[in-house]
């Protein structure tokens, strides 16, 4: 099935103004996930996600970071743990496709619930993890590989639980965001395959999602530069009260839908 919504004469109708503001975002978002490995589609899904329908969000920002992890993964090709990074991938991936056919399936209500409590439940579970210094192995990795799959096809934001998973198995600095940007990128590409397969996607998404994604590219080479000179604890934190802030929007959405 195609998508009911016309996304195209939507981004045609918005005024400089607003464009400009949606470029800026994606340039601040890509930033955001270039320094911390994680938060640039989140970021912007929930910035754009007052005027897209529920439907489309996911899948749309699935096509804003294919561009920021492939650029991402450029400025860190060097840090990359290939091995694992293909290990992660191979068993996420069909738990990625059942979480899209759960996508596609659900109502928009139910959707709303599961974005806005999800969000929530990604901070508190980051956190729990850090704060039991959590240390896995290869199984270990398998395990989480599961996890992630599952709600990286119904879920923004799905990166944190990548990044403590990485960290977890030993991963530091530069090899946890090389190593998450191919992951990822591998995750997105299967994501978008499986989303255009079920009707979710069709290619005036794509081609706005790429141009919003080429913005991307630019704000990963910024985020690089900066990345050895600034800390992330600071940007975790407001990240982590805007994604709380999200997930109860949506949430209210959910009971007001």
């Amino acid at each position: 099935m195609e998508p009911d919504f016309d996304i195209a004469a939507l981004f045609v109708s918005l005024g400089f103004f607003e464009l400009s503001i949606l470029i800026l975002t994606a340039y601040f978002a890509s930033v955001v996930s270039g320094i911390s490995g994680y938060g640039g589609g989140m970021t912007l899904g929930l910035l754009v996600s007052p005027f897209i329908p529920i439907k489309l969000l996911v899948p749309l920002m699935s096509v804003f970071v294919l561009f920021s992890n492939f650029s991402r993964m450029y400025y860190y090709r060097k840090n990359i743990f290939w091995k694992k990074g293909i290990y992660f991938a191979a068993i996420s991936t069909p738990f990625l496709i059942a979480g899209t056919n759960f996508y596609a399936a659900v109502s928009p209500k139910t959707l709303y619930f599961c974005l806005g409590f999800g969000l929530a439940f990604i901070v508190i579970l980051r956190r729990v993890f850090k704060k039991i210094n959590l240390n896995i192995g290869w199984f270990g990795l398998g395990v989480m590989a599961v996890f992630y799959g599952t709600i990286s096809g119904v879920i923004l934001g799905p990166g944190s639980v990548l990044l403590t998973a990485l960290a977890a198995n030993g991963m530091v600095g530069a090899q946890i965001i090389g190593t998450d940007s191919f992951i990822t990128l591998i995750n997105v590409i299967i994501r978008l395959i499986s989303f255009w397969n079920l009707g979710l996607l069709n290619l005036d998404a794509l081609y706005i999602g790429s141009m919003i994604g080429i913005v991307a590219i630019f704000g990963s080479y910024t985020a690089k530069k900066i990345a050895d000179k600034l800390g992330v604890k600071l940007h975790t934190i407001i990240i982590e009260v805007c994604v709380i802030l999200g997930g109860a929007a949506m949430i209210y959405r959910a009971f007001t839908f």
